[in-house]
């Protein structure tokens, strides 16, 4: 009888276990991945050069439908002359 009574207390405590990893530790995990996303940022490509930038720190040129994101002013300046919008 005892050995039964322990091993119904180890599954108990199992699936404790498995109950917290499903609704509070993957909830928490997530709401951390999404705030480093949010100090990382995101990758834009330069259409000039073609080098990744991050979005926050780029460059930014409105166009028609759009934003485009450069790695530097004379970047941006080349490209919008070149499209003829400068």
């Amino acid at each position: 009888m005892g050995l039964i009574r322990y091993l119904l207390i180890a599954a108990a405590g199992l699936l404790a276990i498995v109950i917290f990893k499903r609704i509070v530790a993957k909830p928490l995990r997530q709401h951390l991945d999404n705030k480093e996303d949010e100090r990382l940022g995101r990758l834009v490509q330069d259409p000039q050069c073609l080098v990744y930038v991050d979005n926050r720190d780029a460059v930014r040129r409105k166009v028609p439908g759009g934003e485009l994101f450069f790695c530097s002013e004379s970047c941006a300046t080349q490209y919008m002359e070149a499209q003829g919008g400068a």
